[in-house]
């Protein structure tokens, strides 16, 4: 019955895998990413920088086509925290749907 157990775990995909993340999950992989100047020094600092969390299925994104399904970030730094202090730092951060891994 172990060795059953064993060898249904190495053979099902997880669920992350098997499918897309959550938007919770999106925030917190573009929180790893994003983490440090000038977005923020620690968890809670980052997340009050983005602005926006949008999943994309279709369409283009960073110039290619989507052939799966993304997570578009928008990030915003106000000027008064800005360290350079000249504007407002604002873009997007585009990850992969299901591993959130980097696109661009």
């Amino acid at each position: 019955m172990k060795l059953f157990a064993i060898a249904a775990a190495l053979v099902a995909p997880s669920a992350q895998a098997a499918g897309t993340m959550t938007a919770t999950q999106a925030r917190a992989a573009a929180v790893k990413i994003r983490k440090g100047a000038p977005y923020g020094e620690n968890a809670n600092q980052v997340m009050k920088n983005i602005a926006s969390v949008k999943l994309i299925s279709n369409g283009s994104v960073c110039g290619a086509s989507v052939t799966k399904p993304v997570w578009q970030i928008q990030g915003v730094v106000p000027k008064n925290r800005n360290p350079s202090g000249d504007d407002e730092i604002k873009g997007p951060l585009v990850i992969d749907g299901g591993t959130g891994e980097l696109v661009c």
